[in-house]
């Protein structure tokens, strides 16, 4: 296994492990906006306040002028809903507002709101529109999720330099992790969270574990099967993100797939992030440092998974 690779690697596992905290694993909690009409111009509110690790403070939400709320109820007149909702209260970056309206008639209106972009205008969205909204949702989940990410770093710890055991790992680790999603997104496969994000920790300690020796265990000679396997759990897991953020039954199948291609897209720039690492590490790091830094990635990635597995298996085990 080249070690300039996995030197490479580390330095950004370092960085994206360190400046983080463990509890953001996988973190990733929307707010959840539903509007259902019950008769002409009324609607039933279902509203989830977005929580996160870093916090937010409480959501107000502003609503047509023709609209008025009168408790769990909307309701809107003849105009019906139509006009701009508005969200203060965004104060956290990466906290985002998914909105569901569904009509009488049968149509549907899907966004995400943003903090950097608070409002929205009621209308009927394309499906270009509605994809690009769950692609981004499906790349902030990875990029926020840092027992995916490390998961991910021990695999290309794992497979160094050797470009076709990286893309068969990858290619395999993405095959599960969609076929996985897509049945917990349809409800034909579900199990209980807890258990399904320890499981995803004990990955991450595993793939440390192997990163620190070269001997020809299954999973040095065989990460491609390992990588299907966690990542048959790992869709689960993203499943469980899916089933907070509620698909929309009107674009469910653009919603899913282009939430999975978020993810997938995420997950290639991070292996392209550090392919770029380890050729600029080729030049610049010695065999010593290169061995070091290795050694001190894989300390990092398993102390972290062992937190996090003893803080699920904790919550696992108190249910």
């Amino acid at each position: 296994m080249d070690t300039v690779i996995k030197v490479l690697f580390a330095l950004l596992a370092l960085v994206a492990l360190l400046v983080a905290t463990p509890a953001a694993a996988h973190d990733f909690n929307p707010g959840v906006l539903t509007l259902v009409e019950v008769r002409e111009g009324r609607f039933d509110i279902a509203w989830t306040e977005p929580v996160d690790s870093l916090g937010t403070g409480h959501v107000r939400i502003g609503y047509p002028p023709q609209c008025h709320r009168e408790g769990d109820h909307l309701a809107c007149g003849r105009e019906g809903l139509r006009g701009e909702l508005t969200f203060e209260g965004l104060h956290a970056r990466r906290t985002r507002i998914v909105v569901t309206v569904r009509y009488l008639d049968g149509d549907a209106f899907d966004a995400v709101v943003t903090s950097d972009e608070p409002r929205v205008r009621i209308d009927k969205a394309p499906h270009s529109e509605i994809a690009s909204q769950w692609i981004r949702l499906g790349a902030e989940h990875v990029y926020t999720g840092l027992d995916h990410v490390a998961f991910v770093v021990g695999l290309f710890l794992i497979t160094g330099a050797q470009r076709r055991r990286l893309l068969a790992t990858i290619t395999a680790f993405t095959v599960a992790h969609s076929l996985t999603l897509a049945l917990a997104a349809l409800h034909i496969l579900e199990l209980p969270r807890a258990p399904v994000e320890a499981a995803i920790a004990a990955s991450v300690v595993l793939v440390a574990y192997e990163s620190t020796h070269d001997e020809k265990t299954f999973t040095r000679r065989y990460p491609w099967a390992v990588a299907f396997g966690f990542g048959l759990v790992h869709g689960l897991g993203f499943a469980g993100a899916l089933g907070e953020l509620s698909l929309p039954r009107g674009a469910f199948g653009v919603a899913l797939a282009s939430f999975n291609v978020g993810v997938e897209l995420a997950q290639l720039s991070i292996v392209g992030a550090l392919l770029a690492l380890a050729w600029l590490a080729r030049a610049r790091l010695s065999d010593v440092r290169q061995a070091m830094a290795t050694r001190a990635v894989s300390l990092v990635l398993g102390a972290f998974g062992a937190y996090w597995f003893f803080d699920r298996a904790y919550l696992v085990l108190n249910r």
